[in-house]
């Protein structure tokens, strides 16, 4: 049963290298395929992300985060995950994958057009973030942070932590190249 577990993971692995040197444009036309996430750390767990950190996938793809070390979380920014502040378009159902440990995954299928910021419930405050667009970037993952401040029915929503903030790749960025990868080398986020 492990040989069969091995070749599995070897095709998965092989299947998303070959997403990745094939462009942006291939994963946006896979339609149904999985796109896998993997959730990192270095050996010191000071250096945390998503990779890719940015990605573009059509209506109705799947997106699978993949634990690769430490213990993470992939939670949807939205006020039923902890009162954070909504930033997945509106009528999108939240997520919350608890926690996962190293080589336990969890996906959701994404069917609503727009933004959707995610956090690791551990890490946010250390800029683990991530940001997936659905078709075209419209909700309010496409507005500014604060967005939501003057409105009193949404008194109570958490901001989005400064460095959080600061480690998300820009919308244009993520669109223009499909998909921007975690640079964990240079330490950043």
């Amino acid at each position: 049963m492990s040989s069969t577990l091995s070749r599995r993971k070897i095709l998965e692995t092989g299947a998303v290298l070959l997403a990745g040197l094939l462009g942006p444009r291939s994963i946006a036309a896979a339609g149904n395929d999985v796109v896998v996430i993997q959730m990192k750390s270095d050996t010191q767990g000071s250096h945390v992300g998503f990779d890719p950190i940015g990605v573009v996938i059509q209506p109705g793809q799947t997106v699978r985060w993949i634990c690769t070390s430490n213990i993470h979380t992939a939670t949807a920014y939205h006020p039923k995950n902890f009162q954070h502040s909504l930033r997945i378009p509106e009528g999108a159902e939240p997520w919350d994958s608890k926690y996962l440990f190293p080589g336990k995954a969890f996906e959701v299928k994404l069917t609503a057009e727009g933004v959707y910021d995610y956090f690791c419930l551990p890490h946010e405050i250390a800029g683990m973030v991530g940001r997936i667009i659905v078709g075209k970037p419209t909700g309010p993952g496409a507005l500014p942070f604060d967005y939501f401040q003057n409105d009193p029915e949404k008194h109570g929503w958490r901001n989005v932590p400064k460095l959080a903030q600061a480690a998300f790749p820009a919308i244009a960025d993520i669109m223009k190249d499909g998909r921007v990868p975690l640079s964990m080398l240079s330490g950043s986020h």
